[in-house]
This record gives structure tokens, sequence and C-alpha cells, in this order.
């Protein structure tokens, strides 16, 4: 039923929704720890990283992009252009005149 389907996405939406912002709050304490009083000081040697790896992260995504264009240009054969007409339409258009 669509009902069910609905319900189950509607679902996904949410915890996705949750999962995101249990994140968000997470990353706060960790980019701030120093800054948050004495619960969080185990945080403050770790830091650093929380604005290393979100820059990391991100030029590694572009690189991979770069890296995925790449691929595809190398290994996608070209075209054959629209104006040349292929060998097996020349036989095709010799063989027809032949028949005549």
């Amino acid at each position: 039923m669509k009902w069910e389907t609905d319900l189950n996405d509607k679902t996904l939406g949410y915890t996705i929704m949750a999962a995101t912002i249990l994140i968000m709050v997470g990353y706060f304490i960790w980019s701030f720890a120093p800054w948050l009083g004495a619960s969080f000081t185990w945080l403050t040697p770790y830091t650093e990283w929380a604005y290393r790896l979100p820059i990391l992260g991100a030029a590694y995504l572009m690189l991979l992009i770069i890296l995925w264009i790449g691929y595809t240009m190398a290994t996608t054969p070209s075209p054959i252009p629209l104006d040349l007409e292929s060998e097996d339409e020349k036989k095709e258009e010799e063989e027809k005149k032949e028949e005549k």
C-alpha cells in the first residue's frame, strides 16, 4: 500500500533529522569544548581536529569528484562524429548500389 511506504519515508525523514540535530550538537560541543566548562575539558586536546576533519573531508570530496570525472573521460569511448558515416553504413550503401 502507498500509505505504508509514505509512513516509512516519513519515519526515515524524522530519523535523519534527529540524527542530524544530535550530530550538530555534538560538533558544537566538540568545537567549543575549552569554553564550555570543566565537564568537557577532556575534549580540549581534540578540538583542533573539529576544524581539520571537515576541511580535509571537503578537500577529499572535491578531489574524488575530479578523479571520477577524469576516470569517466579516460574510459568512455569517443563518440562517432555525426557528419561522417560509419563504415557499416558505407558498406550497406555499396551493397544496395550493387543490388540495383
